[in-house]
């Protein structure tokens, strides 16, 4: 299932990314997809040499041993001409951004930064405002990667009480993603719902058998909405392919915030596709706040899906 056509990976020298590399370099090859790699300089300070040498002969030495360095990095991989070498000075997330609106790229990989500090969360200040910022999909891998992952979660959400259907086109980028790995490294793909009823804050007030079938029902129209959702994605991929998936459903009742990292464990996910949930169009209202939490809480890689209509607030 060919999704990507321009792809962009950023290049990190601080770990081991050998894995990761290998697997854009397969993904670009499978989609037949452009890609290009980045690395993103901070602006140099060059002091002393300004004696020496005009700012414009320190850049352009500085842009060759950068280009030197991603050249060294993709050895051994195979040959260099397809490949796009890019190097920019700036902030690096917000030039990744700037890259990815610049050249039009379809999706953003880079290793996971985090995991060094008090808190040894698995992403970094940058992943973190990529997540947040970036319009694109943003598919960001653990350092020690699988080559092939085993198990794929992808993250819905839905409101059976809403009219229509807001929730779908959302829903169907994460389901076909999350699909689309899942047939590539013939993994097996579970989808998860997690809903709460605010029938439980009422029990004093409604009698507690009334408030117990009312649960009841409000979990069965959850449950029929999900598996209405199943049915879709039966018809966005195609029949064959949902039925070779045979994804598992987890309906979980709870908080979105602690079951989606608890089950993630349990079910030893190697990937989670989710969507970043904000008031799109609104600058400054990049990610809500649940999914920033799931994402803090999470310890498997992450490939997260903005909403149609998303505006970054950097600008090109």
């Amino acid at each position: 299932m060919k999704r990507f056509k321009n792809i962009l990976y950023v290049a990190e020298f601080s770990a081991d990314q050998n894995s990761a590399i290998a697997r854009a370099l397969a993904l670009a090859e499978n989609n037949q997809a452009k890609l290009t790699f980045l690395h993103v300089v901070e602006p140099p300070r060059p002091g002393a040499l300004l004696d020496c040498y005009t700012p414009e002969q320190i850049e352009t030495q500085l842009l060759e041993q950068e280009r030197t360095r991603l050249e060294q990095l993709l050895l051994g991989y195979r040959d260099l001409s397809p490949i796009d070498l890019q190097i920019r000075f700036g902030s690096p997330f917000i030039e990744i951004v700037r890259q990815t609106l610049d050249r039009d790229h379809d999706l953003v990989i880079k290793l996971a930064a985090g995991g060094h500090g008090i808190q040894d969360r698995l992403f970094g200040s940058t992943d973190m405002h990529l997540l947040r910022k970036c319009p694109r999909p943003v598919w960001l891998m653990r350092p020690e990667e699988k080559v092939n992952y085993s198990k794929i979660m992808a993250a819905v959400d839905f409101d059976p009480w809403a009219a229509g259907d807001a929730d779908d086109n959302l829903n169907r980028k994460i389901l076909e993603l999350a699909s689309s790995v899942a047939l590539s490294d013939f993994a097996e793909l579970h989808l998860v719902h997690v809903w709460d009823s605010m029938l439980s804050g009422w029990a004093g007030e409604i009698p507690p058998k009334t408030v117990e079938l009312q649960i009841e029902a409000e979990r069965a129209r959850y449950q029929s909405g999900f598996d209405d959702l199943a049915g879709k994605l039966r018809h966005w991929i195609g029949g064959e392919a949902c039925s070779y998936l045979s994804p598992r459903l987890h309906l979980v009742k709870g908080s979105p915030r602690d079951d989606i990292p608890a089950l993630a464990a349990k079910l030893d996910i190697n990937l989670l596709v989710m969507g970043t949930v904000a008031r799109t169009g609104i600058k400054g209202l990049i990610i809500g706040n649940t999914a920033e939490v799931i994402l803090n809480g999470i310890a498997c890689s992450v490939l997260a899906v903005k909403p149609d209509g998303f505006v970054s607030p950097v600008e090109g």
